[in-house]
């Protein structure tokens, strides 16, 4: 039994985690109107279209090719997200919390 309420807490925690990380997500995509209620996979999807868009319009703008290396659009999108959450940092898993129980020291771990 004890096992099945801390099984039941982690995976609360978990669903939490993931939750707050589509709402921090949600909160940078631009829709209209703005508080438009969106899924997860519909955010997902917006989220790909915004990084595309913008992409584009660096090319645009640089009249260079942008790297689309996934290394390079990382390192764009943590710039812009340092910028906008000088606290925060929402891709790096060193600073976050491990789960309650968790074992995994490593943040390669998924």
């Amino acid at each position: 039994m004890t096992r099945k309420v801390f099984t039941n807490t982690r995976e609360r925690w978990r669903q939490h985690n993931v939750n707050s990380a589509f709402a921090e997500l949600r909160k940078l995509i631009p829709t209209h109107p703005p508080d438009k209620k969106l899924s997860k996979n519909e955010i997902l999807r917006q989220a790909m279209r915004y990084i595309n868009f913008l992409v584009q319009l660096l090319e645009t703008q640089t009249s260079q090719p942008v790297g689309h290396s996934q290394t390079a659009l990382l390192n764009l999108l943590r710039g812009n997200m340092e910028q906008l959450h000088p606290t925060t940092h929402l891709w790096n898993s060193d600073t976050e919390a491990t789960s309650p129980g968790s074992s995994c020291e490593s943040s390669e771990a998924w």
